[in-house]
C-alpha cells in the first residue's frame, strides 16, 4: 500500500442521528430542521476549501434525502474531484429492515444519486454502522445492487453500534470488497480514535499514533466525518445526557484535528485507491 490515507465524510443534514431518545419523532426534527434553516451547504464549502488547500481528496457517503435536498452541494464535491459513495436514502437503521425492504431503500438511493451526478456509486456505508449479526444479506445485497465496496463495520461494540470481533483488515465477502474503519489494537484491547465523536474525544498524541501504526502495519487508514462536526454552533437537537454529550463533545476540536491529519500524509478517496486495497487483499 501507498502512504495515503482514506479520507471520508458522511453527508447528512445536522439532524440526522439514531439515538434512543429520538426514536419515532422523525417528522418533528424534519419540521425543526425546516425551522432552523441551517445552511448546511457552507460546511460543505469548508470541507472542500480545507481539502484543496492540502491537495487531498475524499469519499463523501451521501444520503439520498441529502441529495435531493442539496443537488447543489452533492455537485460541487463531485466537481471538486470527491467521490460521491452511498450513505443510504434516508437515516433509518438498516438492521431494522426486511432484506426487501433494504432492496428498495438501496435501489432509491442509488438511484437519487446516479440521476444527480451521473454516475452510481461504487461504495456503500450504512446509517449508524447498523449492520451486522442480523443483516446477514446484507453484503448480498449490496453486490446484487452493483457496489463494489462496503465500509460499514466497526470493528469494536458499543452502546449503539459496532461489531466485538470485526476484521481490522479489508477484506473480500463474496466479491464485496469491506473496510473497516480504521481503530488502534493495544494490550489485547481496540482503542477507536478515527471517527466521529471518538475523533473529536481523542487526543492529538492517540489519532497520530492510530494512523501511523495502521500504516506502519500495511493497512490504509481511514478518517470518518460529518459536515455538522465542522461547526461547533450547529443547533442542537432535544437529547441529554450522555447522547447529548457523545453527540456535541468537543465540536470545537474537529477542524484542528483535522488539519492536523492533513497535514501528516497524503489522503485520498476510497475509489481511486481501491485497486490497491482489491491488490493487497492476498497479503492481509
Amino acid at each position: 500500500m501507498s502512504s495515503a490515507g482514506l479520507l471520508t465524510l458522511d453527508v447528512e443534514d445536522w439532524h440526522h442521528a439514531n439515538f434512543h431518545q429520538l426514536e419515532g419523532r422523525e417528522g418533528e426534527f424534519r419540521g425543526l430542521a425546516d425551522e432552523k434553516r441551517y445552511p448546511i451547504e457552507r460546511n460543505i464549502d469548508l470541507w472542500i476549501e480545507t481539502l484543496a488547500s492540502y491537495g487531498a481528496k475524499s469519499t463523501c457517503f451521501v444520503l439520498g434525502e441529502f441529495a435531493k435536498n442539496h443537488p447543489a452541494a452533492v455537485l460541487a464535491l463531485q466537481r471538486q474531484g470527491h467521490e460521491i459513495a452511498c450513505h443510504g436514502m434516508t437515516h433509518d437503521l438498516i438492521y431494522r429492515m426486511t432484506q426487501p425492504q433494504f432492496r428498495e431503500y438501496l435501489k432509491a438511493a442509488i438511484g437519487a444519486l446516479g440521476e444527480l451526478t451521473g454516475r452510481p456509486p461504487i461504495g456503500f456505508r450504512a446509517p449508524s454502522w447498523s449492520v451486522g449479526a442480523r443483516t446477514p444479506w446484507f453484503c448480498d445485497e449490496l453486490e446484487r445492487a452493483g457496489i463494489r465496496y462496503d465500509s460499514s463495520e466497526f470493528p469494536i461494540k458499543t452502546p449503539l453500534y459496532g461489531v466485538a470481533d470485526g476484521s481490522l483488515k479489508p477484506y473480500r465477502s463474496g466479491k464485496l470488497i469491506r473496510i473497516p474503519v480504521t481503530v488502534l489494537p493495544f494490550a489485547g484491547a481496540r482503542i477507536p480514535f478515527s471517527s466521529g465523536c471518538f475523533f473529536r474525544l481523542a487526543p492529538k498524541v492517540l489519532i497520530r499514533v492510530g494512523l501511523k501504526r495502521a500504516l506502519a502495519a500495511g493497512l490504509p487508514p481511514m478518517v470518518v466525518l460529518h459536515p455538522r462536526e465542522l461547526d461547533p454552533d450547529h443547533p442542537r437537537l432535544p437529547i441529554r445526557g450522555w447522547e447529548s454529550w457523545v453527540h456535541y463533545a468537543r465540536l470545537d476540536t474537529t477542524l484542528p484535528k483535522l488539519h492536523m491529519v492533513l497535514k501528516m500524509m497524503n489522503w485520498d478517496s476510497i475509489s481511486n485507491r481501491l485497486g490497491q486495497i482489491e491488490h493487497s487483499l492476498g497479503n492481509f
